[in-house]
């Protein structure tokens, strides 16, 4: 078991129930996985995957099936360090966090669905909120 497996799920609740605003447009079924690059060798990582639900966001431990049958929409690769941090309730932005390292590409983000599947699942708003100019201003 990884070092993101032993994390509490409910601390991942928390993260999420916390930081609801950045998941208010996501459609029920858009899905999000955050893997440590530490240990990502399928079958046997761990990742913590975030559902919408068409309420809220709901957090749940799968394992990695690998890049080509994660069923997931985006993926976000960190270190260790950086999903414990994400995962402290002390911490006092952590989306901030992740957006800052996203852009000195500390943590990587994989798209794993087509543009158009992320825009029908409401993640617009998500990707706007990290700064990330992946939607473009024309559609």
């Amino acid at each position: 078991m990884t070092q993101v497996a032993q994390l509490e799920l409910e601390g991942w609740q928390a993260l999420l129930d916390r930081n609801a605003d950045m998941f208010r447009g996501m459609a029920a079924g858009a899905r999000i996985g955050l893997l440590s690059k530490d240990d990502f060798e399928p079958p046997t990582a761990t990742m913590v995957v975030w559902q919408a639900d068409g309420e809220r966001m709901r957090a749940a431990y799968e394992s990695f099936p690998g890049f080509d049958r994660v069923n997931i929409d985006l993926l976000f690769v960190a270190d260790d360090d950086t999903i414990r941090h994400l995962h402290d309730p002390d911490a006092p932005a952590p989306f901030a966090e992740i957006k800052r390292k996203v852009r000195r590409r500390e943590v990587l983000l994989y798209v794993v669905k087509p543009r158009d599947e992320l825009l029908e699942w409401g993640y617009e708003d998500f990707l706007d909120s990290l700064g990330l100019a992946f939607m473009g201003a024309c559609r």
